[in-house]
């Protein structure tokens, strides 16, 4: 389904660092190209968050349609490489983010949206702060975010990428739910 999407909107590459949220988005990929050779999609494999996002605009600078695939946690440790390249250069990539603490935050009863609060929610060993830090820092970027909710309505995706295209800039889309390959 996913894949499907990325081919309609002519997406050339999918630069990544793994993590376990995006394996299977990852599996069906390589699925994808093993079955079809010369497949129009490529996997590029990085060392950190901030590369991937520094790779996707060199890509894009090069003719390519790259998406940068990330949990929040590497969103967090990409910021130089999102502020210093694909902001500054103004590339339209599309940034599809896992989510991890989100389920477990939910889960205490606190709404990840809402943000860091004070002390405590620094602190609090059953809250994944990355959780409480996605949206804020996003917003703090000033890279406009779009959600998946529940894995099976992709439109934000491809809204997402029309937006980076005309805005000229990083769109990020919230992977909430389980997002179908």
């Amino acid at each position: 389904m996913m894949i499907d999407l990325f081919r309609e909107l002519g997406v050339t590459h999918v630069v990544t660092v793994p993590d376990n949220t995006s394996a299977p988005i990852l599996a069906a990929l390589e699925g994808a190209t093993d079955q079809e050779p010369g497949s129009d999609i490529q996997v590029v494999y990085a060392t950190r968050e901030g590369e991937a996002a520094a790779l996707a605009s060199g890509l894009w600078l090069g003719g390519s349609a790259p998406v940068v695939l990330m949990q929040n946690t590497g969103l967090l440790e990409a910021g130089d490489g999102l502020r210093g390249t694909a902001l500054r250069m103004g590339a339209p990539l599309l940034l599809l983010v896992t989510l991890r603490g989100y389920a477990e935050a939910r889960a205490q009863g606190v709404d990840p949206g809402r943000g860091i609060r004070g002390r405590m929610d620094l602190v609090r060993p059953e809250l994944d702060t990355a959780a409480l830090m996605t949206e804020g820092t996003l917003e703090a970027w000033g890279i406009p975010f779009l959600r998946v909710s529940d894995g099976t309505d992709l439109s934000p995706i491809r809204d997402a990428w029309r937006m980076a295209a005309k805005e000229e800039r990083p769109v990020a889309v919230l992977l909430e739910g389980s997002p179908l390959p």
